[in-house]
């Protein structure tokens, strides 16, 4: 038996064939399949070949099975598959290898992936660093992706805060956003990378540190100045969701978040109470701020 890919096309003991592929031109080349039905699928099983044929109707294939180790399922062959199979004039396991930066895989760290070859899609089954299955199917492009605009940088109408501060802009920010719910739309970090365009990001690589993206958005961010008034305290925690969203992966032991400079009270005429963070600094801008008329607690 031999199976050849080459030119866009699929060639099986030298017959040219197309998907979806027909059981009966399968079985006249192949010879006589074993038969299972199961709830979903028709199953047609070439035992000492190690093939299968996958088809929803019985007659169109959608997908053909090379198993290399077979799994032991009722309708899993006796034999592994061991016939040449080579794609663009390469044996498929060196095919794999050299174009496996290529291959689009579907969980991180795990080798097995598809690779696409003209109008075809090929899968790869790894375990343990050795193909174990291929599939051989019909390539059948992702619909486009709908990317939100629903965090694109937008002008107030109104008169912005202009905060001399970021961690107290960040405060607020969380008392606007997150508590009284009035600071729209709501920033949630995995919906904005799954809405970024301009390139990938990986939150899980790169949330240890300020993802520059995600630290414009909060940077550019306008507070309009009608929402001052909604300002009554400030309570800053390591659990806050603006941190957590800023910063994915915070361990909340450092002086990141702490507020430097305290100027921005000034646009808070309601503004009576603050828990800060903890600062060695603490005792002057508890004396700072009581002339002001502001009580301030370390967390």
């Amino acid at each position: 038996m031999q199976i050849t890919i080459a030119d866009n096309s699929l060639l099986m003991n030298g017959e040219s064939m197309q998907f979806p592929l027909n059981i009966q031109t399968l079985q006249q080349v192949l010879g006589k399949a074993r038969y299972t039905k199961t709830k979903y699928n028709h199953i047609y099983t070439w035992d000492e070949l190690g093939v299968l044929a996958y088809s929803q109707n019985g007659q169109a294939v959608e997908g053909l099975t090379l198993d290399l180790l077979p799994a032991g399922y009722p309708f899993s062959p006796d034999a592994a598959f061991t016939a040449e199979f080579s794609v663009e004039q390469t044996a498929y396991q060196e095919y794999y290898q050299q174009n496996i930066g290529h291959v689009r895989k579907t969980v991180k760290n795990d080798d097995s992936g598809s690779l696409v070859v003209g109008d075809m899609n090929l899968w790869f089954d790894i375990e343990d660093n050795a193909i174990t299955t291929v599939v051989i199917t019909k390539y059948v492009a992702p619909a486009p992706k709908v990317y939100s605009d629903k965090y694109k940088y937008r002008k107030i109408k109104g008169e912005k805060i202009e905060f001399t501060d970021f961690n107290f802009k960040l405060a607020v920010v969380q008392q606007l956003m997150y508590e009284q719910k009035l600071l729209k739309p709501e920033f949630n970090l995995y919906e904005f990378v799954e809405n970024h365009q301009e390139r990938e990001i990986d939150i899980e690589a790169e949330g240890y540190a300020f993802i520059p993206e995600v630290l414009a958005y909060f940077q550019s961010l306008e507070v309009d100045k009608k929402y001052a008034e909604k300002i009554t305290e400030i309570h800053q925690d390591g659990g806050d969701e603006i941190y957590g969203q800023l910063l994915r992966f915070w361990d909340g032991e450092d002086d990141t978040f702490n507020i430097r400079d305290f100027e921005d009270v000034k646009h808070f005429p309601h503004l009576r109470t603050m828990t800060l963070f903890y600062d060695a600094d603490l005792p002057a801008i508890k004396e700072q701020l009581s002339q002001k008329n502001i009580v301030v607690e370390e967390i």
